[in-house]
């Protein structure tokens, strides 16, 4: 699997001039009545920072709905992997939230945080962002099966990151909800997701994780999760979502199985804690694997970032 996918990637970037010729062609052609307007794609409703943080420069894409701050001031759904679902994502939050009660859901503020460059995924950066590090022997010498650029270790500075300096920044210049703050992130970003849940469980008020690599530093979340669990404050308020396609990945069937039922162990261990404030949602996504699971439920997350609790 690692193999190919390393073939893609490569025969994607090998192509990358190749697709600007052919751009740079249409726009000379003098066929038919199409007039060159630009090469962007204009995202109105899409503000982009830079920053730094632990382990470098960053970008973050913050997109506002079109309907106005409730008093309280706007959740915050934080996405990782930004510049893989920022386009997706701001057309999605534009359509919805202009009838938002008919969407089921509340205006929010997306806060999409990747990394400098054109490449919709930074496979050496969000490996060591997302990714503490690990304690099997089985990644001592070759992580992934030799793949040099996923190096783990970096999760707790990123988390850090994420709910210190940046929330402070936005804070001071958005009307945000600073109670109402989620998390959702997809692959290793969706093995992060939990990882803060379970380590950090207030530092989000929600946790949203697709298509999670429960899978890495042979299993270690999942092994790990009951004492971890032993830490997690019985007052606790907070509700997760899990999904994952159920054709993962479909030239491999035996890893489809394994990330459906590791997603599945763990939303039902989530939801057999005895906490009363933590609810579990789980779904299986019928006909989705792991490139196409994140964006297939995205109205869903969004969703479930805004639902609030039913009083007792």
């Amino acid at each position: 699997m690692i193999h190919q996918m390393f073939r893609e990637i490569v025969r994607s970037i090998t192509f990358g001039r190749k697709r600007r010729s052919i751009h740079r062609q249409a726009i000379r052609s003098k066929e038919g009545t199409l007039q060159d307007f630009g090469s962007g794609y204009l995202l109105t409703d899409v503000q982009q920072f830079n920053t730094t943080g632990p382990a470098g420069d960053y970008v973050v894409f913050v997109v506002l709905p079109a309907a106005p701050p409730p008093p309280e001031g706007y959740p915050v759904l934080y996405l990782l992997d930004g510049n893989a679902c920022i386009a997706g994502a701001a057309d999605a939050l534009r359509l919805q939230a202009r009838f938002y009660e008919e969407a089921r859901m509340e205006p929010l503020i997306i806060v999409a945080v990747g990394y400098p460059g054109t490449a919709p995924i930074d496979m050496g950066r969000r490996a060591y962002d997302y990714l503490p590090a690990h304690t099997s022997r089985k990644l001592g010498d070759r992580f992934m099966q030799g793949a040099p650029w996923h190096q783990p270790g970096g999760a707790d500075s990123f988390l850090d990151f994420l709910s210190g300096t940046l929330r402070t920044g936005l804070a001071a210049r958005y009307p945000i909800d600073i109670n109402r703050q989620i998390l959702c992130g997809s692959s290793f970003g969706g093995f992060f997701t939990l990882y803060a849940l379970l380590t950090r469980p207030r530092s989000f008020s929600k946790y949203a994780a697709i298509s999670p690599s429960l899978w890495w530093d042979d299993s270690r979340l999942i092994k790990d999760a009951p004492a971890m669990a032993l830490s997690l404050p019985r007052d606790l308020e907070t509700d997760v979502f899990l999904a994952v396609g159920d054709d993962e990945i479909p030239s491999r069937p035996d890893i489809s199985e394994k990330m459906r039922a590791d997603t599945q162990h763990m939303a039902e261990y989530l939801a057999s804690l005895d906490i009363e404030g933590l609810s579990v949602e789980h779904r299986l996504l019928a006909g989705e694997n792991h490139l196409s699971a994140f964006m297939t439920v995205f109205s869903a997350i969004l969703r479930f970032s805004t639902a609030r609790k039913a009083n007792p």
